[in-house]
């Protein structure tokens, strides 16, 4: 069976990281890359005293600078260059942050997008209600948006998801995450087809 490269999105707390930690474990072969983790490494080796996903979230817009996106990005082209013939890959990102000016979009350019080819874009989405709660319970740096700018935020996210799709020509889905962890695992390995 051919491997696949995957792009999973959405906004903060619509539950990829819960979703790639129960993957992780349906699936012990797959190859997660997480952005969020290997961009806090990245900031590490230039601030050795940002050493927490929170602290980069407080200041991301004032701290991470577009060069330091190519870095990353170059990092998950190398992976993706080097493994996907051998191992399915699922890619953890969100391109756009909220700022206290508002929202960044920080997305690959066409010719990376076009490198990268993933196979499936996953988009998930909840309720704004529900991703505020989400949020408030535990924030982890994140500033507390209002149920407006999730509503932006979720759109933004999925028009970036949409382009991208559009560009490669990936089947793209979205799913809505006001599930249980379980059902949402299931649904996700439905449409991508990576067992």
């Amino acid at each position: 069976m051919s491997k696949k490269v995957v792009y999973l999105t959405g906004a903060p707390s619509t539950g990829k990281s819960t979703l790639t930690a129960n993957l992780a474990l349906a699936l012990p072969d797959i190859k997660i890359f997480a952005y969020s983790a290997k961009l806090l490494d990245w900031m590490n080796k230039k601030i050795p005293t940002l050493t927490s996903r929170e602290d980069l979230r407080k200041s991301s817009a004032q701290l991470v600078t577009r060069e330091d996106i190519n870095k990353v990005d170059q990092l998950l082209l190398d992976l993706v260059a080097t493994e996907r013939e051998t191992t399915n890959i699922v890619i953890d990102s969100h391109p756009v942050t909220i700022e206290k000016f508002g929202f960044r979009i920080t997305p690959f350019s066409k010719a990376q997008i076009n490198q990268l080819k993933p196979d499936v874009i996953v988009c998930l989405y909840a309720a704004p209600e529900i991703i505020h709660e989400r949020i408030s319970k535990d924030n982890a740096g994140r500033m507390i948006p209002t149920l407006d700018e999730l509503g932006v935020h979720m759109s933004l996210q999925a028009q970036v998801a949409n382009l991208y799709a559009f560009e490669t020509g990936a089947s793209l889905y979205f799913l809505d995450t006001n599930s249980q962890p379980s059902e949402l695992l299931d649904r996700f390995l439905r449409v991508t087809k990576l067992t």
